[in-house]
């Protein structure tokens, strides 16, 4: 469960891509997490779940940052000019940094679907419809999925004033316009909610975007392999 949990929670996020014209190209987003509809044995734990976290960027590099179920934090950085996603945890003290390319990362979340999901994608439509988050203009998409033969329809907001960083690589959200400053997502059976509090419009040091010194890189087998063991207490 520990794995899995971990694994889910740095998939969450794809931050990719950065597009010149837009009028704030470097800073530092927060963000507010709430959750909908958790069950019982879950609603029991929501303490440990993470309630907040923070989003860096700086031309094509991006930096998510996330606590993972009171166990550590769990950051994920991308560089656009290279397609390197960089992984660090920090989970109970011990650190690691695991890299892995575009087409790695896609097949890391493939492994992770439910093999009895059918989810496919019928419509992305933008609507007239606008509301400030965060100070910034926002506007409206509802994304339609047909799952199992049936529509669901699911709304976020996005504002054109931010580049795209978390739609434009997600075949799902690529039709959106903009970086989403409020939208929901359901991973592992947990109804969460992403919702921008606060864009501070500060420049970003180079070095938040690569390995710090003290993270041991490994590769994917050995981190499972760690996780294993975290898992059991050895």
């Amino acid at each position: 469960m520990v794995k899995k949990l971990i694994l889910v929670l740095l998939l969450l996020i794809s931050s990719k891509i950065a597009y010149v014209q837009n009028k704030v190209k470097e800073g530092k987003i927060l963000y507010d997490i709430s959750y909908q509809h958790l069950p019982p044995e879950m609603l029991r734990n929501e303490h440990l779940l993470p309630h907040d976290a923070s989003f860096y960027f700086k031309g094509e590099r991006t930096r998510m940052e996330m606590g993972i179920s009171g166990m550590g934090k769990n950051t994920t950085i991308y560089h656009g000019d290279s397609a390197k996603n960089i992984v660090l945890l920090n989970l109970r003290g011990k650190k690691f940094a695991l890299i892995k390319s575009d087409s790695e990362m896609l097949e890391i979340r493939k492994s992770m679907m439910p093999t009895d999901s059918s989810s496919k994608l019928v419509e992305v439509k933008i609507v007239e419809e606008f509301k400030k988050i965060a100070e910034f203009n926002c506007q409206k998409a509802i994304v339609t999925h047909n799952k199992n033969g049936i529509n669901q329809e699911s709304s976020c907001w996005f504002t054109r004033d931010i580049a795209p960083y978390n739609t434009k690589n997600d075949p799902n959200l690529a039709a959106i316009p903009g970086f989403l400053m409020q939208y929901s997502m359901i991973e592992n059976g947990i109804n969460m909610t992403m919702t921008v509090k606060m864009v501070m419009k500060v420049p970003i040091e180079d070095h938040f975007f690569e390995i710090p010194i003290a993270y041991r890189i490994v590769t994917e087998q050995e981190l499972n392999k760690i996780l294993m063991l975290m898992q059991t207490g050895q």
